[in-house]
């Protein structure tokens, strides 16, 4: 049994604000009216749906997995904060699991193999890391591309469960890019404040695998072209915003830590020469 801190410091606030919030946010599968009546009737539209699907579901499974690896890394890091937060995280990735398993059961339908499907088992392999903020950039695409499929869902509005399915998942998105965007300016507040020139190395690094991350997602359009056109996903429109946004808030997140390491050495320059003129 390893037991990683005994008494955890629980400092960082934000990151214990957005646990709190993540435990009163927590809903159910069961919370749903499944018996709504269905308004998908073709056989040829409920396949081409199920097909769609596949990739979601893969990806709700693929992040449960990760999500749960990484919660003993942050505790061997100590950072409980963070390892609070990822017990809620998983929570979620376990219930969409679960919404999109009986979804497919109200279509009567099964999703693609993964032998006919290699592109969207591809694409969660390249995310993978046991590195927190490696995993948090790679894991930004699959987040914000949930966001904009949830968006599109909501938009078509196909299925009276599967856009109540979307509501419930857009409000988790977004805490799960909320958590994202704290640790990774909280990592890089301290890199810029120890060493500014590993900050702009590691910076680099980040942005690198979030494009190789990125360019995992075309092939799972192609494969599903025919698909995704005959639901009405803006495809096009889907892939252009998920590079600009992803590449947005990774920078968003790493000048924030730039900013903060700033005021942090102005206040230390400030109140050493305070004590100097003491």
């Amino acid at each position: 049994m390893n037991i990683y801190k005994v008494l955890p410091d629980l400092k960082k606030k934000r990151q214990m604000h957005l646990w709190h919030t993540a435990l009163r946010s927590q809903w159910s599968a069961e919370d749903l009216d499944w018996k709504k009546p269905h308004r998908i009737t073709s056989r040829k539209f409920k396949d081409e749906l199920a097909r769609v699907l596949t990739p979601v579901l893969m990806g709700e499974q693929a992040a449960l997995y990760s999500v749960s690896g990484l919660i003993p890394i942050l505790g061997h890091r100590s950072e409980v904060e963070s390892q609070f937060y990822l017990t809620t995280w998983a929570v979620d990735e376990a219930r969409h699991t679960e919404l999109f398993a009986r979804f497919y059961h109200r279509l009567d339908r099964e999703p693609l193999a993964i032998r006919r499907f290699p592109a969207g088992y591809l694409f969660q392999s390249r995310i993978v890391s046991k590195d927190p903020a490696e995993w948090l950039s790679g894991v930004l695409v699959s987040e914000v591309l949930a966001l904009l499929v949830m968006e599109e869902f909501k938009r078509l509005d196909i299925d009276p469960v599967l856009s109540d399915i979307s509501n419930g998942i857009l409000d988790d998105e977004a805490r799960h890019l909320g958590f994202n965007h704290i640790y990774l300016e909280d990592r890089f507040s301290q890199l810029f404040d120890q060493d500014p020139e590993e900050a702009e190395r590691y910076q680099g690094h980040l942005l690198d695998r979030l494009a190789y991350v990125v360019e995992g997602v075309p092939p799972i359009f192609e494969a599903l072209k025919t698909e995704l056109d005959a639901i009405g996903v803006r495809r096009d429109e889907v892939l252009e915003k998920l590079a600009k946004e992803t590449r947005r808030r990774l920078l968003r997140s790493v000048e924030a830590g730039r900013r903060v390491a700033g005021r942090q050495a102005a206040a230390s320059r400030l109140a050493e020469a305070e004590t100097l003129g003491a």
